[in-house]
């Protein structure tokens, strides 16, 4: 699975056949428990392994809140042999570029209550936090004879500067300290 499915375009087709058939908005259970695990390697091919857990549904609702989930992941195109039930729960192991963490990123974002007063605010701040991080980063996904070189060079770099300037040091601390809430400490403290 590499996120060729476009899984908006299916629920708004799904959407539009319930409401030809006069079907309201069914039940769908949040789940309580996630966990995720992203393992990539040199090339680039992610493995994801997805757990979401319903810990508050009773045995009867969970059989068949399981059931949707793997008939829905299913549908999504998730190979049924990658959905496991566990016990109060279901299992997705998936293989693919890097956008199969696009997966739960989705149920991450609807442990949020007022999700939909509030999904384009975080989809412009995820978007504004990776934007400013291709700025503030070179990025690497191995460690090679270049990232090697190009690490230390920074390192290198950054060291002079803070030796040129003493005071840098303390204006991102305080900057962090300023947007997160902390209390900066006083000058000479």
């Amino acid at each position: 699975m590499t996120g060729q499915v476009d899984a908006g375009a299916i629920f708004r087709e799904i959407n539009e056949v319930f409401k030809r058939y006069g079907v309201g908005k069914g039940v769908g259970f949040v789940p309580d428990r996630l966990e995720v695990s992203l393992d990539r390697d040199a090339s680039g091919l992610c493995t994801l392994v997805y757990r979401e857990f319903f810990t508050y549904l009773p045995a009867d609702v969970m059989e068949v809140a399981m059931g949707n989930a793997v008939e829905f992941l299913s549908s999504l195109g998730v190979p049924r042999d990658r959905i496991n039930r566990l016990d109060g729960g279901v299992e997705v192991r998936l293989q693919g570029d890097a956008r199969v963490v696009y997966f739960p990123i989705l149920e991450m974002l609807i442990q949020d209550r007022d999700i939909s007063a509030n999904v384009d605010s975080a989809c412009d701040s995820l978007k504004g936090s990776v934007h400013s991080l291709l700025e503030l980063f070179d990025f690497t996904w191995a460690w090679d004879e270049e990232s090697s070189r190009r690490w230390r060079s920074s390192v290198e770099k950054l060291n002079e500067i803070i030796e040129a300037n003493p005071g840098m040091q303390r204006e991102i601390e305080d900057l962090v300290k300023r947007h997160t809430g902390g209390v900066a400490k006083p000058e000479g403290g």
